[in-house]
Parts: structure tokens; C-alpha cells; sequence
């Protein structure tokens, strides 16, 4: 036996509980229910003030990561000659591309972080990616202040959608690398009082039990991407429960898709938001359902053409640019998302709020196609198919050249009890050319025949479009 006890290393650790200044976070970017009766509530003068208040500091830090600097310096604009909003424009956009050239360039990590695990001593950090529907994951490290900032705001959407302290939440989202689970449970856990019950999605957890958990456990509110809601839905169909009846839901907080379909289906409210990896909720739904409400206390967005780049009057579709306020770690200015969407109003909502609204997402900008002059969206033509009830409800989208044009293809799962698919075919087919004046190109396939494109339920949402048109000769 050895005479001295082994000595450890001493380390100093980064606790978290040490890692903020909680009362000024809260103070900052006040968490619900203060904040729908504070900054919800603020004339659009005073938000523009706080924005503008937060910008420089914004700026400063963007202006410190390389990313950031070297394209700045490229243009000649400094952050001190960005003394109004407007003034933002002169700084150029960047999109998903540049942030994936930055990983190449600069591996593993690329050069746009702001922090990097040398600076785990200012507090621990988080590391998650996108998740990787349009293209190679992008990684990201997330200070303590970016992460309790980024829940805050997406409670805020949940109080909105009706979730209370107490209520169990089931937290769909798929558990991965990908950022969006991890997230939404920490809004439930650390900023709601809900008990999240992490289901994740149906690769982790199974449909059926999804549903029977669900049911046995008096679930009163679910949190997920459109399309597995409904793929929820009719599983307990398929179980034999009615989801609109046999089930203690009263609230759903959902991304993407038709809000309007899943309060249809499911006999509960359903409000929408809209978010992303890089800076977590940026709009929720009101219960006057008239819009999403813009969270401008943490960030300033733009509507831009999507050709052009310029600003676009409310009411007109083009590309959201996102500019966020908070962000102490990896900064985002101006970041040109590509999610076409239109100012809906700046008018004060029924619900008593003056912050503007925007739309549903209505498309991406990359996955937009030009037919003989129309602009088709990938979305819109899942919208139409889906409403044919012979229609299984999963859809993939592919375009590719054809005898010297392009033709867009919609593959469409036909429901198990219909056998013939010509007559589906062809009334899927005059649908599409009928509503978006362009001729789609239908096929049909059975149960489960999208699901080697889409890859439905391995990630964490679906994929629905391929462009295909360098991958293959005319």
C-alpha cells in the first residue's frame, strides 16, 4: 500500500449556476407571463428604441469573429456606421452556403463561432447542429447566456400556445446532434414548469406508443413538426381512438405545416411558431390566430426580394434576413435564411400587442422552382395533393431537366385501400396544373414509398424536395 493517498489535479469548473447573471437575464428578455405584460405590450416606438439600444453591442461582437470582419472590411462598412436600423443594409447578407464554405475552409468548426472550448471558463457551452434537411448539419457553440435567451423566447411561444405550470408536454422533436429536442425541453423544464416527457421522435420512441402514452398518461400538451403530428394522428386512428376525442390534449405548439389542420384533427388549439438552429423562436402565435408575432426585443428582421436582395413593402413575399440581438457566442447579423414568408400587419392584434406579424412560412427560397414563369414551391404543391383523402399524406418533390426543360415530379403515397392509382394520377395531376397553373408531373406509390427520400422519422423533419437537374444529362 502506497504511504501517500494519490494526489488529484485540481481544475477549476465552469458551473453553470455561476455561468449567469439570472436577474439580468430576466430583466433583459423577460420569460412569460411578464413578458405578455411588459415588452407584448410596447408601443412600436419603444421596441424600436430597445432594438437600436441593443444593436451596437450586437455589432461590436459580430465585428470581433473573423467571419464577420473580413466580409465587412470587404464592403468598407464598420459597426460605427450602423447608427440606425436602416442603416443595417449596408452590411451584407450571408447565407447557409457561406456558413458551410466557413467549415471548409476553416475545420472543424468553421470561423463564424464567437466562442470556442478555450473559453469554457467564462462558462460551459453547448455544442448542437442544424438538422441537416438542406444540406451538411452545421455546428454551433452556444454560450449559457445564448442558451437560457434562446428558451426564454421559446417559452414565450408556449405560454401563448397554452401550456401551464404542471402540465405534461410531449416533446416529439428528434433527439440527435440536431439542436431542436434539447431545446424545447429546456423551455419546458427550465422556463414553463411543464414536465417534458421526451418521446422524441418515432425512431427513438414508437408511433404507437407515442399514442398510448399519449392516452394513458392524460398528455395535455405536444410539441412538433407538422408532418408527424399528423403521422400521430393517424396512428391512433389506426389504434382505433378518435385524436379529437379520446384524449386529454387541450394544446399543441407546432412548426411548419397547416396550424388550421392539426386543431381539425386533434380537437385542441394549435399555435404555430417559427425558428431555427442558429437562433431558436423568432415568431409564436397568438390566440387571435391572426399571424405570428415577431419577437423584436431580440431580434430585427427584413423582408428582402429573394433576387435581388432589396426591401420589400409589408404584404410582399421574399427571404427573412435575421439579425439577433442577443447572442453572446455565436453572433448572427444579417443571415439571409431563404424562408419566404410576407409582413402580414403592424397594426395592434385583438390579442393588444403593437409587435408586427408575419405569415406562415411559405416556402424556401432555395427549393423554389421556376416552371414557364411560375414560381413553385415545393410546400404548395404537398398543400394540394394532400387534401385528396386517397392521399396518404407523405409527398417528395423532385426537380429534373426534360427534353430541354424543367419538369417538376411530386411522388404521392396512395392510402392501403386504394389500389388503382391512374385515376389518382390523373386527377392529382389536374389538381396541381388546375390551382398552380403549371403542369406537375404525378406518380403514385404505395404506403411507405416515399420514405427512402424523405427518410421520414430517422431525422428530424422530412425532407421534401431534390433538385436533380445536375445530377443528370438532358
Amino acid at each position: 500500500m502506497a504511504d501517500h493517498p494519490l494526489t488529484i489535479p485540481e481544475v477549476p469548473i465552469p458551473y453553470f449556476f455561476r455561468a449567469l447573471d439570472w436577474e439580468q437575464l430576466v430583466h433583459d428578455y423577460p420569460p412569460a407571463p411578464r413578458f405578455f405584460r411588459t415588452t407584448y405590450l410596447t408601443s412600436p416606438e419603444a421596441i424600436r428604441a430597445l432594438q437600436e439600444a441593443r444593436l451596437p453591442r450586437a455589432l461590436a461582437h459580430a465585428y470581433s469573429v473573423p467571419f464577420y470582419r473580413k466580409r465587412w472590411d470587404a464592403v468598407g462598412v464598420h459597426p460605427r456606421d450602423i447608427r440606425t436600423l436602416e442603416d443595417l443594409r449596408l452590411l451584407p447578407t450571408y447565407r447557409v452556403d457561406d456558413i458551410r464554405r466557413s467549415v471548409e475552409e476553416h475545420p472543424p468548426f468553421g470561423d463564424y463561432q464567437g466562442v470556442t472550448p478555450d473559453d469554457v471558463q467564462r462558462g460551459p457551452l453547448r455544442l448542437f447542429t442544424s438538422g441537416g434537411t438542406t444540406g451538411r448539419p452545421r455546428p454551433m457553440f452556444y454560450s449559457p447566456w445564448d442558451r437560457q435567451v434562446g428558451a426564454i423566447l421559446r417559452a414565450r411561444a408556449f405560454y401563448l400556445a397554452g401550456f401551464r405550470p404542471g402540465d405534461l408536454v410531449q416533446n416529439t422533436m428528434l433527439y440527435s446532434l440536431h439542436n431542436g429536442a434539447f431545446i424545447v425541453d429546456e423551455a419546458l423544464y427550465h422556463w414553463c414548469g411543464c414536465i417534458p416527457v421526451t418521446t422524441s421522435a418515432g425512431l427513438v420512441t414508437r408511433s404507437r406508443r407515442q399514442v398510448e402514452i399519449l392516452r394513458e398518461w392524460g398528455v395535455r400538451g405536444l410539441v412538433g413538426f407538422h408532418d408527424f403530428l399528423m403521422h400521430l394522428a393517424e396512428t391512433a386512428r389506426e389504434l382505433g381512438y378518435d385524436p379529437a376525442k379520446d384524449f386529454s390534449l387541450r394544446a399543441i405548439a407546432s412548426m411548419g405545416g397547416q396550424p388550421r389542420e392539426l386543431e381539425r384533427v386533434w380537437g385542441c388549439n394549435v399555435a404555430e411558431n417559427y425558428g431555427m438552429h442558429e437562433v431558436q423562436v423568432v415568431a409564436a402565435e397568438c390566440p387571435a390566430k391572426a399571424g405570428m408575432h415577431l419577437w423584436l426585443d431580440a431580434f430585427v428582421v427584413e423582408v428582402v426580394d429573394l433576387e435581388t436582395g432589396a426591401p420589400l413593402p409589408d404584404g410582399a413575399v421574399g427571404s427573412l434576413v435575421l439579425t439577433a440581438l442577443y447572442k453572446t457566442g455565436a453572433p448572427v447579423v444579417r443571415y439571409d435564411t431563404r424562408d419566404t414568408a410576407r409582413i402580414l400587419s403592424r397594426d395592434r392584434c385583438a390579442c393588444g400587442s403593437w409587435l408586427p406579424r408575419i405569415s406562415s412560412i411559405l416556402g424556401r427560397a432555395d427549393t423554389m422552382v421556376k416552371l414557364r414563369g411560375i414560381n413553385v414551391w415545393p410546400e404548395a404543391v404537398g398543400e394540394i395533393v394532400r387534401r385528396d383523402p386517397r392521399v396518404g399524406g407523405e409527398y417528395f418533390c423532385y426537380v429534373e431537366r426534360r427534353e430541354g426543360r424543367d419538369e417538376m415530379v411530386v411522388l404521392v403515397e396512395r392510402k392501403a385501400e386504394v389500389e388503382e392509382s391512374a385515376t389518382l394520377q390523373r386527377d392529382l395531376a389536374e389538381q396541381l396544373r388546375t390551382q398552380l397553373g403549371v403542369t406537375i408531373l404525378v406518380e403514385v406509390c404505395p404506403p411507405g414509398g416515399t420514405q427512402p427520400f424523405t427518410r421520414f422519422g430517422s431525422e428530424s423533419k422530412p425532407r421534401r424536395f431534390e433538385d436533380r437537374r445536375h445530377t443528370r444529362p438532358e
